[in-house]
């Protein structure tokens, strides 16, 4: 048996900045932000207003007359702003940002895209008043305005009447390479003066690669060749321990961890502890020396990581850092216990240091047969400042601090926003948005049904997605699949005049609206297009 899911995106509007019809939804996970407890001071007037909503939140209004959100002629800017609620790295205008925070940006990023206005010339007023001119084009008259980056020709360059140079040929060989010619080069040797390398030390800047140590022989030694890493998948899907985490960037990656021989892999290359025991990183930017003792003082400027999550291959969390499950190969099983499956690096951060990094880890038992681990690598950056301190609003469109899938209209490939109803009946004006944005189910290991993760994939904006898994049965059991009432991998339901639609439990659809714009306010569920499915 085989489950398939296919996802297709049908229209978009703006040059891919949003999108109205969905073809298909699917299975979502349960976790959504959490809403303010004074949502219904703020969304009576939304709950009276079912008109559509035309301008993106964050833009402002160019036509005269028209109202916030039914203004469908509008400037939108600070596209750099993906995080609300929160200071974006180098965004300088973000206003979540302090000074001093602008002030530790290594650079300013764009702030949205260069206006498309085309400045022409017409020969008179009357040739622009034929047309139906609306916002923004415009006429000006002015003699600044008249001249402003056009070209002006002033003669007519004729090839006729042009300035030609005249063809001096190759020079003669006594020429080119006698001494002091064009052909001859003086070498020498010269004594260069030795300059020595220091560690720079100071401030970390958006997109520094993070130092990461570990401990040998008690003391401190580079780990994973120098800087924390983030597993990355290569040609074939296969991981490679080659990206250096980035200060500022958060980045999710994924791949198969392979293997010809698991017993003998599996206390290393899947162990969960490879990444986080005795590694430490870097506070400030190039404050640890190489060398120092467990003991010193000097340590303090190593932060180790603390694991604040451990779930196990049965499902059990542990919080208790002393008593966590351990990687081991089972020979009476030929099972691979609690091989890494997923992990998540949390570092908090105070403008320009480290403050703090924790890891949430995720495991899973692979068998002998199983040739390949899909793993899941994660990194994301949370700053210390308190979000009270932040001016929050809804014109700012940050009451919620998530991040933005683009600001306003969708980046290509970020994730698809998606949100479900608060319940079946509700007719409050906002959504619960998915923290994951729009996912479905993935290939599981080894491509095997009963190992797929409804919510395992991230559809991204304008990205395809077809994904499928494999079930595999004996005869009874494809007898018990096809006649029981009740099985576990299928779910029935009442669809259109069909009482009892029988589908794979991997298809079960757990969206309700997707997300119009990348900056789409939950708190507004007009900013949200509805999903339309039989399930």
């Amino acid at each position: 048996m085989k489950a398939f899911h296919a996802y297709t995106f049908a229209s978009f509007i703006a040059g891919k900045t949003a999108f109205r019809d969905v073809l298909a939804a699917e299975q979502t996970n349960d976790e959504v932000y959490a809403i303010p407890h004074d949502v219904a001071d703020i969304s009576d007037s939304v709950t009276a207003d079912n008109s559509a909503f035309l301008m993106p939140p964050g833009c402002t209004c160019k036509r005269n007359g028209a109202s916030g959100q039914q203004c469908d002629q509008f400037d939108c800017t600070c596209q750099c702003d993906l995080t609300a609620g929160i200071c974006d790295f180098n965004c300088c205008c973000d206003v979540e940002c302090t000074e001093d925070e602008v002030l530790a940006f290594s650079s300013c990023l764009d702030e949205g895209n260069p206006s498309p206005m085309a400045r022409m010339c017409v020969e008179g007023a009357n040739a622009f008043v034929d047309i139906n001119a609306k916002y923004p084009l415009s006429l000006s008259d002015s003699a600044e305005a008249r001249f402003h980056n056009l070209l002006c020709v002033e003669k007519d360059n004729s090839a006729v009447k042009g300035t030609f140079f005249h063809d001096q040929g190759y020079p003669k060989a006594s020429q080119a390479f006698s001494p002091g010619g064009m052909g001859t080069k003086q070498i020498g040797f010269e004594t260069q003066q030795h300059t020595p390398v220091t560690n720079s030390y100071g401030a970390y800047r958006f997109g520094d690669p993070i130092a990461a140590f570990k401990i040998s022989d008690e003391e401190l030694t580079t780990a994973f060749g120098g800087y924390l890493v983030l597993p990355q998948a290569v040609d074939g899907g296969g991981c490679v321990e080659l990206l250096a985490a980035a200060f500022g960037k958060d980045k999710t990656n994924s791949c198969l961890r392979q293997t010809d021989n698991l017993a003998l892999d599996c206390e290393h290359r899947f162990n969960s502890m490879r990444y986080i025991s005795d590694i430490f990183v870097e506070k400030t930017k190039g404050s640890v020396v190489l060398g120092t003792s467990r003991q010193t003082s000097n340590l303090q400027s190593a932060i180790p990581i603390e694991v604040t999550k451990f779930t196990d291959s049965k499902g059990d969390a542990f919080t208790n850092t002393k008593s966590l499950p351990q990687t081991s190969w089972d020979e009476a099983s030929f099972t691979c216990t609690n091989a890494l499956k997923r992990m998540k690096y949390i570092l908090e951060y105070n403008q320009t240091t480290i403050n703090s990094i924790s890891v949430e880890i995720e495991t899973a038992d692979v068998d002998i047969q199983t040739s390949a681990l899909k793993q899941g690598f994660e990194i994301t950056f949370v700053p210390a400042k308190s979000s009270d301190s932040i001016e929050r609003s809804r014109a700012k469109n940050n009451l919620i601090t998530r991040p933005r899938s683009g600001n306003p209209g969708y980046i290509v490939g970020r994730p698809t926003l998606g949100a479900r109803k608060p319940n079946a009946n509700s007719t409050v004006s906002y959504v619960d948005a998915l923290k994951a944005g729009f996912t479905v189910m993935d290939t599981g290991s080894a491509g095997k049904c009963d190992s797929s993760s409804p919510t395992g994939s991230v559809v991204g904006f304008a990205t395809d997605v077809y994904v499928g898994c494999t079930q595999s049965m004996t005869r009874r059991q494809l007898k018990e699949f096809c006649t029981s009432n009740e099985h576990p991998m299928l779910l029935r339901r009442k669809v259109g005049g069909t009482e009892n639609f029988v589908y794979p439990k991997w298809l079960e659809s757990g969206h309700d609206f997707l997300g119009i714009f990348g900056n789409a306010d939950p708190l507004d569920r007009r900013q949200w297009v509805k999903i339309e499915s039989p399930l």
